[in-house]
């Protein structure tokens, strides 16, 4: 539950010192509002800085010698009110080193100083840790500890002792888990190395507030404000805003920046694609690799901004599949209502949906890197076919921001309103394991962990799960009837393989948290611009929320299209449109019905094989759609954050 303290907005300009006509923090920058994209230059290992690597932003005034000043910057899109007792929360620094506190003006009463905008600016020893530039997960890295196991007697003793008999693991299948799990855990190991990457600046507006005081104000202003490292009698970060607009003094100062900076993040193809060797996970595979363009070599490590994305493979089903190799253009409605008459129980061949055991072949780059290209293989002349699911995702977390994805999905329907049995997702998921990307601590109603499907599932104070996502698949717009109550019911059921449309599904993952004041199981309203959204979770420990909205599959015909995931401190809201200028709200949620994760997240989009029994009323269940024939193609553009 949070408490709002008093407001009291302190923009007085006190007798301690002369009286300043305007504070211009970014000088020689031209306008009210500077526009300055993200700079993404080695930024999956370094994080983001603003102006951007190498420059500064620079500022000047004159005033009265003996006096003392600070620049403080806050993001202003991204916030809780600074009456908010989460302002702490929010995304504000100073100096780049947080030991200087208050500068004191020079004798000649002039200053002219500079700053910068970096990322973990209040110097947090939580997101500190190795030299990340000395373990990336290229062949030759994981090589040489392959040869450290086997070189030591005692360890290659023990890994040759549980491979078979505990794991049911050939040997090299054992050394192959065994090293990847070796580099993971050192390069989680401690260290002293800023990983500034841990906490990027946020994307949107930032404001610049210069404080000036004499040495009585300086007294005044306490240790944790003077430096924002330190943390308060509670062992509380305390937002420097919040405290100098809730204190007045006549020995104080404030001004506001003359100037708000925008950024935002565009994230596109051109310095190629990683592929993280410890996320795959069977050594009998094959790959392509090109240097500088797809693989895990050193430079694609340190600077490309997407890799390769492998989905779990969720076994909650059995894919009892028709044995037909058909491209769904060449399948009719008549052949889908026939298939259990065509084909007996012991013809249905039973697997799960598949990842690729040959990466770097099914995520490719085009020739210009304009695009990236996503693929689900055929299955032409396969003795074993598979429904093989595809994806990228981004390698630079942040937290907040409207993501917009640029993307070309491939037609999920035919002329018969039959799905190609593909699910396409546009989606947020926590970075980190680690507990410095842990969500906001719930003490008054915990989290679910997600993998716990128990009949009590246990409460945890801290998570590290988050998810958001925007799913495309052909379902019902409405869900079960049984869901609806009074005579409402009959307006909810339809019969959807007689359209064209498709579900456009937002979910939040809450992790079952029922801190929310209107939290609930079964559908809750929610209305947002005019709009209702029937919000739905399907009982109270099930962790997510789901709105459904139909859409016309007539946006799979367009040379790409955009869809977006708005993530504020407060609520989430989804969007669809053909250009930035033309988004339609598609789903909405607030903190009143759900708990909006605030950890830094990355961005993924799958085109996946799942199960139909994930979204009833089932449509068109899954084992009657047949393994595609033909490459299934869709193209990612670029991912924007702002």
């Amino acid at each position: 539950m949070r408490h709002i303290i008093p407001l009291f907005l302190l923009v007085l300009l006190a007798s301690c010192a002369p009286q300043f006509s305007s504070f211009d923090p970014m000088e020689g920058l031209d306008g009210d509002t500077i526009v300055l994209p993200m700079d993404l230059t080695n930024a999956p290992l370094e994080g983001i800085v603003l102006p951007a690597k190498g420059e500064m932003f620079h500022f000047s005034f004159d005033t009265t010698p003996g006096l003392y000043y600070k620049v403080y910057y806050q993001n202003e899109s991204y916030k809780f009110a600074e009456a908010d007792s989460l302002s702490y929360e929010n995304f504000y620094g100073s100096w780049e080193d947080v030991a200087i506190e208050f500068k004191p003006v020079p004798a000649d009463g002039h200053v002219a100083d500079s700053f910068r905008i970096v990322g973990n600016p209040r110097d947090e020893r939580i997101y500190y840790g190795v030299d990340l530039t000395n373990y990336d997960c290229s062949p030759r890295a994981l090589q040489a500890i392959e040869r450290e196991i086997r070189n030591d007697t005692h360890w290659f003793r023990y890994i040759s002792q549980v491979a078979a008999p505990q794991n049911n693991r050939t040997l090299e299948e054992q050394l192959f888990l065994d090293t990847r799990w070796v580099l993971n855990e050192r390069r989680h190991e401690g260290g002293s190395v800023n990983h500034r990457w841990k906490r990027n600046p946020r994307t949107g507006d930032y404001s610049f507030l210069l404080v000036v005081c004499d040495e009585k104000g300086l007294s005044q202003i306490p240790a944790h404000v003077r430096n924002i490292g330190l943390t308060d009698a509670d062992s509380h970060f305390v937002n420097p805003y919040a405290w100098f607009f809730g204190h007045r003094s006549s020995h104080i100062t404030l001004l506001r920046g003359s100037k708000i900076l925008h950024t935002y993040a565009e994230l596109t193809p051109q310095q190629g694609i990683y592929i993280d060797e410890l996320a795959i996970r069977t050594p009998y595979h094959s790959r392509y690799d090109e240097p500088g363009v797809i693989g895990s070599d050193t430079a694609l490590y340190r600077h490309a901004v997407y890799q390769q994305f492998f989905p779990a493979i969720s076994q909650q089903y059995t894919l009892r599949n028709i044995p037909l190799i058909c491209d769904i253009d060449n399948y009719t409605r008549a052949d889908y209502d026939a298939a259990p008459s065509r084909y007996s129980p012991s013809q249905l061949l039973q697997d799960y949906p598949q990842i690729t055991d040959a990466p770097g072949t099914t995520v490719r780059l085009s020739p210009d890197r304009d695009y990236i290209t996503l693929v689900n293989p055929g299955n032409k002349g396969a003795v074993h076919p598979k429904k093989e699911s595809t994806g990228i995702k981004t390698r630079v977390g942040f937290t907040y921001g409207k993501y917009r994805g640029k993307i070309k999905f491939p037609q999920m329907l035919n002329a018969e309103n039959i799905t190609n049995g593909l699910t396409y997702a546009f989606w947020l998921i926590y970075q980190d394991e680690q507990p410095w990307n842990n969500r906001r601590p719930s003490y008054h109603g915990g989290y679910i962990d997600k993998g716990d499907d128990s009949p009590q599932p246990e409460y945890h104070v801290r998570n590290k799960y988050s998810e958001i996502d925007i799913e495309i698949v052909k379902s019902s717009q409405f869900w079960p009837i049984d869901y609806y109550q009074g005579v409402a019911r009959k307006t909810h059921v339809e019969d959807a393989t007689r359209n064209s449309d498709v579900a456009f599904c937002c979910t939040n993952w809450d992790l079952a948290c029922p801190e929310p004041s209107k939290f609930a199981s079964g559908i809750t309203p929610i209305r947002y611009q005019g709009q209702q959204f029937d919000a739905h979770r399907w009982f109270d420990t099930y962790k997510a929320l789901t709105t459904r909205n139909a859409v016309p599959s007539a946006i799979f015909d367009s040379v790409f299209y955009y869809y977006e995931i708005e993530w504020r401190p407060t609520e989430i809201i989804w969007r669809l449109g053909p250009d930035p200028q033309h988004m339609q709200v598609v789903g909405y949620m607030n903190d009143r019905y759900t708990a909006i994760p605030n950890n830094q997240m990355l961005c993924i989009v799958t085109q996946e094989y799942h199960y139909s029994e994930w979204w009833p009323p089932i449509v068109f269940e899954q084992g009657r759609i047949p393994f595609n024939a033909s490459d299934i193609v869709g193209r990612v553009y670029s991912i924007t954050i702002e």
